[in-house]
């Protein structure tokens, strides 16, 4: 009687420790794949934030695509340099000329709609996203667009306007 009462307790105690390896295992697969998909994620999130700037401007760029409609410049007329890097784009509505400014200022990029020639101030502007710098280039109809978000990444993108129609005066 007494070696069938010592089987039965090695069996139990095989099945304990089986059960516990078996825990482990599942909480270690577990952490693992928690810590995996962690990194995902904040990959992804840096990579979005990287490209967010840069892929709205290219996409207002590209709805706004006229030739004449977009300018870079200063902040009141593309011509005048007052150290507000701007990016203009025109559009015409019932006969009035009106103009999209998109840039950086005092940390953020802002989004200003307004009449062409209205004489404004940068603040005036809707804040669209905190970011680090924004600035603009124009060779011809292609346009070059450096930024940095707000956690410090720099992201370029090169958009050329295509449309050779002119916008109406």
């Amino acid at each position: 009687m007494k070696g069938k009462l010592q089987k039965h307790n090695i069996e139990a105690a095989f099945v304990l420790v089986l059960f516990a390896v078996f825990a482990v295992t599942i909480v270690a697969v577990l952490a693992l794949g928690a810590n995996s998909y962690k990194s995902l994620v904040e990959r992804d999130n840096e990579a979005y934030n990287k490209r967010i700037i840069t892929s709205y401007i290219t996409a207002k760029i590209r709805s706004n695509d006229m030739a004449g409609t977009v300018a870079v410049g200063g902040f009141a007329k593309p011509e005048e340099e007052d150290g507000v890097n701007t990016l203009h784009l025109y559009q015409m509505i019932e006969g009035q000329k009106f103009d999209l400014r998109i840039y950086y200022y005092d940390g953020q990029i802002y989004e200003l709609f307004t009449t062409a020639d209205n004489d404004i101030e940068p603040e005036a502007g809707n804040p669209i996203i905190e970011a680090k710098g924004l600035s603009f280039m124009q060779e011809g109809s292609v346009i070059q667009i450096s930024s940095v978000d707000a956690g410090g990444l720099e992201n370029t993108a090169t958009v050329a306007v295509r449309s050779e129609s002119e916008v109406a005066p």
